[in-house]
């Protein structure tokens, strides 16, 4: 087997430079991991907002079901009642339900 002698001084320049680029290179690896974790982070952050934001919404749609529950289906006549066309006395008409109370993203204090 013979050795080639522009191979072997391709693996002689390689064995040399491969120590001064990582010297060269990792700073710039490092800064890159960092931009890349903060990045991740607000990710993290911007997620965990619309994940509460979809809980005030669920929230305030139980509350919002409940009250239509509690106040009758939601058209005027409660559950079990029927008040006929030709009834009496007016019935009295349904009551709004409540809303729930809604936020404002003033409040907010930025994290870090």
């Amino acid at each position: 087997m013979r050795i080639q002698p522009f191979s072997f001084l391709l693996g002689i320049g390689a064995a040399v430079m491969i120590p001064l680029f990582s010297k060269v290179f990792r700073p710039l690896a490092v800064e890159a991991m960092a931009a890349g974790l903060g990045f991740v982070e607000e990710g993290r952050r911007i997620l965990a907002e619309q994940m509460e934001v979809m809980e005030d919404i669920a929230a305030e749609a139980r509350a919002r079901r409940e009250t239509i529950i509690a106040n009758g289906n939601g058209n005027g006549v409660a559950h079990g009642i029927d008040h006929g066309v030709g009834a009496d006395s007016d019935p009295e008409p349904a009551a709004a339900p409540a809303r729930g109370r809604r936020r404002g993203n003033g409040n907010r204090r930025p994290t870090s």
